[in-house]
């Protein structure tokens, strides 16, 4: 019922066609400002929307936080790998030196001087082997030692470890002089020797787990921002789309109002 110039006006009813196209408009709305939404942030998943998709990127998000970790540990063994087997290369050459030095022990035609130069040069080395065995430390861990040194590594999500190995042990020389010092730097040797071995098959067991974890984690990302990210080229189409349609809603709205305002001024 409409009250126009003074005189009651009833059964002036709203044509279905301007009922239909203001529903619309409210849903176009919404719809419309969901779009704009996922655009301007980048994200799929708002509103609720797809809730088993976001539930599923959380945890594969969470599972490549897991392997980033990996990697970070994973690096830190690849230090302390680096670390022992620079020293291990450095004891190699000293050891190799006392060994000479007690070769050129043996010749008899060695003066004093000669023999007591020999000797002292046997002990310093000697000493410097002794020393970097037993000081050498990773974040105040010994790395080397006189028996073997052996690391749990982190290598997966699910918490499982790899063991590395830097040495299998390097006994104490104890040289007091050159005599004999090429013998018993055959058995230090073949202790470095070993060891460098327990290190390369660490380096290259590390490395492949690195690689595992930052393959894995890149992959893990990338499923996650597929199941969360907005897809651009689709949201812009239904923009456009639900723009067009909003405009011919509008329209057909100010058709019908103007339609109502034809019958007002017949019945004034």
């Amino acid at each position: 019922m409409y009250i126009f110039g003074g005189s009651i006006l009833s059964n002036i009813s709203v044509p279905a066609s301007s009922a239909i196209p203001i529903g619309s408009l409210r849903r176009l709305t919404r719809t419309l400002h969901d779009s704009i939404s996922r655009v301007a942030t980048g994200l799929r998943v708002l509103g609720g929307n797809d809730a088993g998709s976001q539930s599923l990127a959380n945890t594969l998000n969470a599972r490549a936080e897991s392997f980033k970790a990996v990697e970070t540990n994973t690096a830190s063994g690849l230090t302390l790998l680096n670390l022992a087997e620079s020293a291990l290369l450095e004891l190699n050459s000293l050891a190799t030196r006392l060994k000479e030095v007690g070769i050129a022990d043996t010749q008899t035609y060695n003066t004093a001087s000669d023999t007591a130069a020999l000797n002292s040069e046997a002990v310093y080395i000697s000493d410097t082997i002794d020393s970097i065995v037993s000081s050498l430390t990773y974040n105040g861990v010994n790395v080397l030692g006189t028996s073997a040194k052996t690391f749990n590594i982190g290598v997966n999500d699910a918490g499982g470890t790899q063991q590395i190995k830097s040495t299998i042990g390097i006994a104490a020389t104890d040289i007091n002089d050159a005599t004999n010092a090429n013998n018993s730097m055959d058995t230090t040797i073949g202790e470095i020797t070993q060891s460098l071995g327990s290190v390369a098959g660490s380096f290259t067991s590390l490395r492949a787990y690195q690689n595992v974890a930052s393959t894995t984690a890149a992959h893990l990302l990338e499923a996650a921002s597929n199941l969360q990210n907005t897809d651009f080229a689709e949201e812009t189409a239904k923009i456009t789309k639900q723009s067009l349609i909003k405009n011919y809603a509008l329209a057909m709205v100010a058709t019908a109002n103007a339609e109502e305002m034809e019958k007002l001024k017949l019945l004034a």
